[in-house]
């Protein structure tokens, strides 16, 4: 039998000998909660009790902990407002000063991974690597002797400096990273040996990918390559770590972290488990932190991934809710969904920092599953792929994915031939994949070749390659990209249409149809409709470019800046509202005229939150947060329209200041803590925009562009929300009997017409309370419940909305003097005081001493009394 009124408890200052059912030790320290996870699940396994609550702090984790079958049901969650860690390193201590700002310590043999403070440290390397440029450090290769090799490469004939790290050799557990020329896959594998006078460094596995000439590599971990602080490295002769520390305090106060374990937490024939609000940190560049093996129905939410390899990894595990939960700092991947796992939802989770050791990845990845949605993501800065869908073989289909409004910026900074949204086809299948409305910015793509480094290289923003059958591309906005915003490589009945796109550089296009020699006739392509898209260009390029393009129909699409194909497109100007401000809200009416609309911008980058939040300790199964429901999704705990992350981020300035304009990560935020916290959204976007005439001009009704510019530096200049929607309502009969009490739809009445139309708010909430001593007693100085009374009833009852606020201060001096004439604290006073207090409400009701001292105030008072001082 379950037992949903009670849990157990894990604490880094508890006992595995206690009983766990205390959230902390007793006064006598005989009872308590656990110490570790391991304990909690067998006590779980021995009770009905399903819940455990673990509290803030660091947790090493020596081994992987495994939930099965036996497990199924289990909640394992934070104590509200606290931040456990489960932690997958080893902290190294003791470390001494041995000269030019190195610092070492024993410990066994290190790997990639470390970090000081949670800050990821980067591995020495060969060559002279500057953060932010991704060529700096690599060095070119040759052929192997015998050509193109998996298993060795050559330096190059002038490549002195490498020529010298050879003649000295280099220390066992040296490693050596490679890419092909195409830069497509990299591969990370030992050094077997050298030899400096062919030239050859040999390797202990083979790499993915042939190595040309011209092709690019790097060692790593021997401390001889250290250079510049924040670098470490393993020392094989010593038996040492070495780090070169940016804050050499911290890391002798501290120590550092270095990545034992690949896998935190696995899930193997689970069900109906929950994870949520935990961290996963320290894990090793080749690990995943979480696993699902053939575990389904679960729910991880609200967690955070840092300094792990790749964060989560689903095989034959379908009906999974993975949402809101924040990755940084990866080593390799975000999520990564295989062979059979079905019916998947990822939605709202926020990825910054992909790929930092190992390039070839995703923020997601799919092979071999049907049904997945992708929604609502926020993904950043990956060296690779932003999401990626391959079907490589028979194994590997992917049918029936939707990939929605995600939010994709700066991928493919380190790779090429690949897209912000990658889709590989080989099957020559039917996918009925689709791909709409997602924020697609910067796609970079970079590769060498034997005169050196291509730049903008194949990246495309998205990219149907090899087949890719059955796919709509609609509603995304892409910006930016290498070679094309959308390319079909070999597909057949695909449909491009509605997409907004600028073309900034002569490379670029909008739509690249190309032949797939290598298929043969399957790769011929066939049916591919380009249609009612909207392209502007600064470079006057052609928007199209055709190798063998089969058939197709392109036509119909808005330009600027461009000429169209065969006299079928319409070429207008103004496409956008204001594309130097960042707004590429629709500007023209040419638009309308194609059929051709809006896109939803205020969905991208988020996805409405599913599972029930952290519920309070001892408050028993159904105690939690409700699951997100209603309107756009919007959690129980937020009344009002659909809850915005950037709406919840704006409302408090810590959160601002940590989060920016990520909308994933303000999600991540309160599903993870706080919900728990008691935060909500006070932050009124389109109240915002109406508070300013210049952010009507530039935001029209874009709450989510509003709420990223008080964020970003609205708060900073002082600006707040003036306009009072329900007030503003309030003013006028019609809009109250058009609007109601709708909140939003008065703002956007006022942003969308009302300013042109010469409206005003001229209803005063306050001064309705203080007119009606009945509703200032009940309600007292709160004005939203004074508009909805004056909305629901008082008009119809013919309530007074006048209060003489300068006659109040006329007949009050002392009143007068104090609040320096301000007619709206003189109405908040007689509200809370001068109502109860008895105060004459204009000078000819006041007794004679109270006009004698009003006579006696100076001219200014009596003037801000009157309201024109």
């Amino acid at each position: 039998m379950t037992d949903t009124q009670q849990a157990f408890y894990v604490a880094t200052n508890g006992n595995d000998s206690w009983s766990g059912r205390l959230a902390a030790p007793n006064a006598d320290g005989t009872d308590g909660p656990f110490a570790t996870l391991e304990r909690a699940q067998s006590a779980m396994r021995a009770t009905g009790i399903r819940d455990t609550y673990v509290r803030g702090g660091s947790y090493a984790m020596a081994r992987t902990v495994t939930l099965t079958a036996a497990d199924n049901g289990v909640r394992i969650m934070a104590f509200p407002g606290e931040t456990p860690v489960f932690s997958g390193g080893e902290r190294v201590g003791g470390f001494t000063a041995i000269g030019g700002g190195l610092y070492a310590a024993a410990t066994s043999a290190t790997g990639l991974d470390l970090s000081i403070g949670g800050v990821r440290q980067k591995v020495a390397q060969t060559g002279d690597w500057n953060a932010g440029d991704a060529k700096s450090g690599w060095s070119v290769l040759e052929a192997a002797a015998g050509g193109a090799s998996r298993t060795s490469l050559r330096i190059g004939a002038g490549d002195g400096a490498m020529a010298a790290v050879l003649a000295v050799g280099v220390q066992p557990g040296t490693m050596v990273q490679t890419f092909d020329t195409e830069r497509l896959s990299d591969t990370i594998v030992g050094v077997a040996s050298i030899d400096a006078g062919s030239r050859t460094v040999n390797f202990t596995q083979a790499a993915k990918y042939a190595l040309r000439s011209g092709g690019t590599y790097r060692l790593l971990n021997d401390d001889a390559f250290i250079r510049d602080a924040g670098e470490f490295a393993w020392s094989a002769e010593t038996g040492r770590l070495v780090v070169k520390p940016q804050d050499p305090g911290a890391l002798l106060s501290q120590g550092a972290v270095v990545a034992r374990l690949g896998t935190l937490l696995s899930l193997n024939g689970a069900s109906g488990v929950t994870l949520q609000g935990l961290t996963f940190a320290d894990t090793s560049w080749d690990g995943s932190a979480l696993t699902l093996t053939n575990s389904s129905g679960n729910s991880i939410a609200g967690n955070r991934f840092v300094n792990v390899g790749t964060a989560m990894t689903l095989t034959g595990s379908s009906a999974n809710a993975i949402e809101a939960n924040r990755m940084e700092h990866l080593g390799a991947g975000g999520i990564k969904v295989t062979y059979g796992s079905n019916g998947n939802r990822i939605g709202a989770n926020s990825m910054d920092g992909i790929g930092e050791v190992l390039k070839d990845v995703a923020g997601i990845q799919l092979y071999g599953t049907s049904g997945t949605l992708i929604s609502g993501n926020d993904i950043r800065n990956s060296a690779r792929y932003g999401i990626s869908i391959k079907n490589w073989d028979g194994a590997t289909i992917n049918t029936d994915t939707v990939v929605e409004y995600n939010r994709l910026y700066n991928t493919m900074t380190e790779t090429a031939d690949g897209g912000a949204i990658e889709m590989l086809g080989r099957s020559n299948l039917d996918t009925r994949t689709v791909i709409r409305g997602n924020d697609i910015r910067n796609v970079g793509g970079l590769a060498t070749d034997g005169s050196g480094w291509l730049d903008r290289q194949k990246s495309f923003g998205i990219y149907l390659d090899d087949m890719a059958n059955g796919v709509t591309v609609q509603d995304n906005f892409i910006q930016n990209t290498g070679w094309a915003s959308v390319f079909i490589h070999g597909g057949d009945s695909n449909t491009v249409t509605n997409n907004f796109a600028t073309l900034s550089n002569p490379r670029e296009r909008f739509i690249r149809l190309e032949w797939v020699p290598s298929a043969g006739t399957i790769g011929l392509l066939s049916n591919n409709r380009v249609t009612g898209n909207v392209i502007s260009s600064s470079t006057g390029t052609d928007y199209w470019e055709f190798w063998t393009p089969g058939s197709y129909n392109v036509s119909g699409n808005l330009l600027q800046g461009i000429r169209g194909l065969n006299g079928g497109d319409t070429v207008s100007s103004g496409l956008f509202a204001n594309p130097a401000a960042g707004d590429f809200r629709l500007g023209s009416g040419a638009a309308a005229a194609l059929g051709i609309h809006e896109l939803d911008w205020g969905r991208m980058g988020f996805a409405p939150l599913t599972v029930p939040g952290i519920p309070s300790p001892g408050g028993g199964a159904g105690s939690g947060t409700a699951p997100a429901t209603g309107t756009g999704g919007a959690p129980a705990a937020i009344a009002g329209p659909a809850f915005s992350p950037l709406a919840y981020i704006a409302s408090y300035a810590d959160l601002s200041a940590a989060f920016g304009a990520n909308a994933a990560a303000g999600a991540a935020h309160y599903a993870a803590s706080g919900r728990a916290e008691g935060r909500a959204v006070s932050f009124d976007p389109l109240a915002y925009i109406a508070s300013y005439g210049d952010l009507s001009a530039v935001f029209g009704t874009n709450g989510d562009a509003a709420a990223a510019h008080y964020i970003g530096s609205g708060r900073a200049e002082g600006r707040s929300v003036s306009f009072d929607p329900l007030a503003y309502i309030a003013s006028y009969g019609d809009l109250t009997a058009a609007l109601g009490t709708d909140r939003t739809a008065a703002a956007m009445h006022y942003i969308a017409s009302g300013r042109a139309e010469g409206r005003t708010v001229s209803f005063n909430p306050l001064s309705y309370l203080a007119a009606n001593p009945d509703l200032a007693a009940a309600f007292g100085t709160d004005t939203t419940r004074a508009d909805l009374h004056y909305l629901g009833s008082g008009r119809t009852e013919g309530r007074s909305t006048g209060f003489n606020a300068s006659a109040y201060l006329a007949a009050n001096a002392d009143v007068a003097a104090a609040t320096g004439g301000d007619l709206t604290a003189a109405m908040r006073h007689y509200i809370l005081n001068g109502r109860l207090e008895g105060r004459a409400l204009s000078p000819a009701a006041a007794p004679a001493p109270a006009r004698a001292a009003a006579a006696l105030l100076p001219d200014s008072a009596m003037l801000a009394a009157a309201g024109v001082g």
